[in-house]
């Protein structure tokens, strides 16, 4: 709760000082590859007053790479599109089959983006229904914080696995699934070559994801 206090604090002071127009802060997003491009699912922060529990909310929009859907996204907000708060990157397993290094860069080069954003990989669904999964904000950048801390799951914040992916095109990120209770649940890691998906790390092959047509 202090974390999330501290984290909408900004938005709350710029709404009560009318030094902006309202904001719709994001707190996590998930990209799934589809047979005509992309679909982004932003979760956004929803907070009607300063006493009530933040709540979230989720949008769907469809097009061709990220800076198309982050301008849809932001045609269909009642206020400015916020990143700053985003802390979740999600994506399945077609995503990530192709190369994330310009979705990286992009998002690195966003001045609204924050670099410490964790990219996940989603294993056997949808990354917007794992997304959709958790009622609670914060709750998939709180288990991945506390896989990383724990060892299970690694640590590679977006600005660390930009640099890797740089440096050699391989990269390791942490994969997360539904597990059998319908709870979401560490999956392993999924190794990137060439900056593209290959396989993960429990010897199984890539699933091929479950993005919608």
């Amino acid at each position: 709760m202090k974390m999330l206090v501290k984290l909408l604090l900004p938005v709350m002071m710029l709404a009560l000082c009318g030094c902006s127009r309202e904001v719709s802060p994001v707190s996590a997003l998930a990209l799934d590859k589809t047979a005509g491009g992309y679909r982004l699912t932003a979760e956004i922060v929803r907070q009607d007053s300063l006493d009530e529990a933040a709540s979230p909310a989720y949008l769907t929009v469809s097009g061709s790479d990220m800076p198309d859907l982050l301008q849809r996204l932001g045609n269909l907000l009642p206020g400015e599109l916020y990143l700053s708060h985003a802390q979740v990157l999600l994506l399945d397993e077609s995503a990530a089959e192709e190369s994330i290094l310009p979705l990286a860069d992009y998002l690195c080069a966003d001045n609204d983006v924050r670099l410490s954003l964790r990219v996940a990989v989603v294993r056997g669904s949808t990354a917007a229904d794992l997304l959709r999964n958790d009622d609670e904000v914060y709750a998939l950048s709180d288990l991945l914080e506390r896989a990383a801390r724990e060892g299970t799951l690694p640590d590679m914040p977006l600005y660390r696995a930009a640099e890797v992916l740089h440096a050699s095109g391989t990269a390791i990120l942490p994969a997360l699934h539904l597990d059998e209770f319908g709870q979401t649940a560490p999956a392993g890691t999924a190794v990137f070559a060439n900056s593209q998906l290959s396989c993960f790390l429990d010897g199984s092959g890539i699933g091929g994801g479950a993005a919608g047509a």
